[in-house]
């Protein structure tokens, strides 16, 4: 049992790690988040069926609009519950990213927020 738990727990602190850079490309339906690692989230937003992917690098997310924020509804490890919430500051110079993530057993939520500065694209 102790593989499992050290390996549900590196998976996990793998999965939150922050990212250096996020870009966000906003869609019709669709909201894609590649970060530095060249990993990229598609999160769909028209109720549409995903696929499980057998690639790392690419994931499909059922998510929804709750007003100005992107919220999705994932599985972690273990299948344990847990979301995000992607938000921009009301001066569009920062992006939140709020996790919300079942503790196991107990129930409790694990919440961890990362704050992303806007890129000046201008300079």
């Amino acid at each position: 049992m102790g593989g499992d738990v050290s390996e549900t727990t590196e998976r996990m602190r793998e999965l939150v790690r922050p990212s250096s850079s996020q870009t966000l490309d906003l869609k019709d339906s669709e909201v894609d988040a590649t970060d530095d690692r060249d990993t990229k989230l598609e999160f769909f937003t028209d109720g549409r069926k995903i696929q499980k992917s057998k690639n790392d690098s690419l994931q499909e997310i059922s998510a929804h609009w709750n007003g100005p924020q992107l919220v999705s509804d994932e599985k972690g490890p273990q299948g344990r519950k847990m979301g995000r919430t992607f938000e921009l500051s009301q001066d569009g110079r920062q992006m939140y990213e709020t996790w919300h993530i079942e503790n196991g057993r107990s129930g409790s939520i694990i919440v961890i927020r990362y704050v992303y500065d806007a890129a000046n694209l201008y300079e």
